[in-house]
């Protein structure tokens, strides 16, 4: 199968990782390096490692696992809440976890006295995104006291937050000064100061870049950031510029006709289920290329290297593509090549019908 293709540059990827790095490095922050969203690929996995990461998190076991083949001193952090099911693997190939609930931190620690290890948590706290985190203070410091005091074969490290992940919270200064004011009750509740905070993820890197981030946070987990520079317009901040995107997706044209803008007949929803609204501009030059929704998510998301492509839509196997304005004459067979944006990039690394190059 050669096409579609999804083609990853090292020395791009390289590159725009140990920008990563070295930034919250000069800072005092570690970087966690997240592998979920590229599906932790063996090919970006030695990459990262070669950069110099020590520790990797996702939130799917099978890939920590493969983390611990590749390179078993490699620190595997597991990013999701654990399910009670998943916790003998959870000890067993993740150093360290994120918890929020105090039965599963107890499920935890009798699992990790059976394996004869010492299980490293860190506690998520609620800053308004309203996804995982305790956001009772009182409950926060009983269950911080509890694994410190109780439960003999934990390790607290520290306290963390999500933002922008689901409520769509900005990590801005104050809400990073909310985080630490959390962290210090935390070390007077345990006596003793916590060594990690863990403020946020790939949408605070901008606060670090422009020397914003408040001093105390130690350890942003990152991933978006590290692949492709998608959220430029959100933060106003260029991870970095369209000739060092390490991520380009190839697919080939299989129809190319000159057609109607407008649907004819009755508009009911597509196959998403989805009423959409539709704009009459006549009759357009429209390509059909071979790759889908079931292999990367939305298709608007796609960024065409042509800049004279509009993306229409797509379904399930196709993009479609309005090439009117286009300069070059495209014809049928031809490639076209795209940046990505997360979505994208989720859905092509896992899709076994995405061909994977590395250059």
């Amino acid at each position: 199968m050669a096409y579609p293709k999804l083609v990853i540059n090292k020395q791009k990827l390289f590159k725009n990782a140990r920008h990563v790095l070295e930034t919250c490095k000069q800072e005092g922050i570690e970087v966690v390096g997240v592998v979920k969203g590229i599906n932790a690929l063996d090919g970006i996995l030695e990459t990262l490692i070669d950069v110099g990461f020590k520790t990797l998190a996702s939130s799917r076991i099978p890939q920590l696992k493969r983390i611990k083949e590749i390179n078993k001193d490699i620190l595997t952090y597991d990013l999701r809440i654990p399910m009670l099911s998943e916790v003998p693997d959870v000890v067993k190939w993740a150093d360290i976890s994120l918890n929020s609930s105090i039965e599963v931190l107890r499920a935890l620690n009798e699992e990790a006295k059976k394996q004869e290890k010492i299980h490293k948590v860190i506690i998520m706290t609620e800053c308004g995104d309203l996804r995982e985190g305790i956001f009772n203070q009182e409950e926060l410091l009983a269950t911080v006291d509890e694994v410190e005091h109780r439960l003999d074969h934990l390790y607290l490290m520290g306290i963390g937050t999500n933002l922008g992940c689901y409520g769509s919270i900005m990590p801005t200064p104050e809400k990073m000064k909310e985080l630490l004011e959390k962290a210090d009750l935390v070390s007077q509740t345990i006596g003793r100061k916590i060594e990690v905070v863990s403020g946020a993820a790939s949408t605070a890197f901008p606060l670090v870049a422009r020397a914003t981030m408040p001093a105390g946070i130690t350890q942003m987990r990152i991933g978006d950031s590290l692949y492709i520079s998608d959220l430029d317009e959100c933060f106003n901040y260029v991870m970095f510029p369209d000739s060092d995107e390490a991520f380009t997706l190839h697919a080939e044209i299989i129809e190319l006709k000159d057609k109607p803008s407008y649907p004819i007949g009755v508009i009911a929803v597509d196959a998403f289920g989805n009423k959409k609204e539709y704009e009459n501009k006549g009759i357009r030059t429209r390509a059909l290329i071979a790759v889908g929704r079931q292999d990367l998510g939305e298709c608007l998301h796609l960024k065409p290297l042509d800049s004279q492509i509009e993306i229409l839509g797509g379904s399930s196997d196709h993009t479609i593509l309005d090439l009117t304005l286009c300069d070059r004459q495209y014809k049928l067979g031809d490639i076209v090549t795209f940046h990505i944006m997360y979505e994208n990039m989720l859905m092509l690394t896992q899709s076994a019908y995405v061909e994977k190059e590395y250059i």
